[in-house]
């Protein structure tokens, strides 16, 4: 499968890379900074800002699927998630592309969630601290939600650099508290190869 990652950089973008590699996937990793990888068969790195539409249409030219690991940082812009899942999606339509996967957030809600009272009061205290972080969370989705893709959320609460264990992907949770990053890149490259929850959004579980 040939499969265009944004924010390829990033910690949770850097593990699915590798791991999508190891599968035996060809990778286009849209950095937009430093360079953390090196050469590499079937990897081919590409400079690009997710402002610009531009950059994400060659990003995403001639793959099969897409995935984006946008999230907020220290520098980034409240709406960061919003603004650019909305320019992947214009890419992707240019490109004719139709699968595509975010990461996102356990403060994005679905109807029939089971929500765990760690759960609730980890969102609470970000929407405290960080109202506009879970706020662009959710409007990132909706636009996921209306676009004509076969689109998959996978939401976590918690992420950590930390060993993988086991996991499952369940459409409601509850969640796990805390996520490895390895079990992310799993996850992702599990719907990808399945195929599998179509305009859905599960979240990483405990088995």
């Amino acid at each position: 499968m040939k499969i265009a990652c944004i924010a390829a950089n990033g910690q949770s973008g850097q593990a699915f890379v590798y791991a999508a590699l190891e599968a035996g996937h060809s990778v286009n990793a849209g950095i937009h900074s430093t360079n953390p990888f090196k050469s590499k068969p079937n990897l081919r790195v590409i400079k690009i800002d997710a402002n610009n539409i531009d950059d994400l249409i060659k990003l995403t030219k001639d793959q099969d699927a897409v995935v984006t690991f946008i999230g907020h940082g220290q520098n980034t812009s409240k709406d960061v998630q919003t603004i650019a899942i909305k320019n992947t999606i214009a890419a992707i339509k240019k490109n004719k592309i139709k699968r595509l996967v975010s990461l996102t957030g356990t403060g994005v809600r679905f109807k029939g969630d089971h929500i765990r009272f760690i759960d609730h009061f980890l969102n609470f205290s970000v929407k405290l601290v960080d109202y506009y972080r879970v706020k662009d969370g959710i409007d990132h989705v909706n636009l996921i939600k209306k676009s004509k893709t076969n689109w998959t959320v996978i939401r976590v609460l918690k992420l950590q650099n930390t060993r993988p264990k086991p996991f499952i992907l369940t459409e409601n949770g509850p969640t796990k508290v805390i996520t490895s990053r390895q079990e992310v890149a799993e996850a992702v490259l599990e719907v990808l190869e399945d195929n599998s929850f179509i305009k859905k959004a599960p979240i990483i579980s405990s088995p």
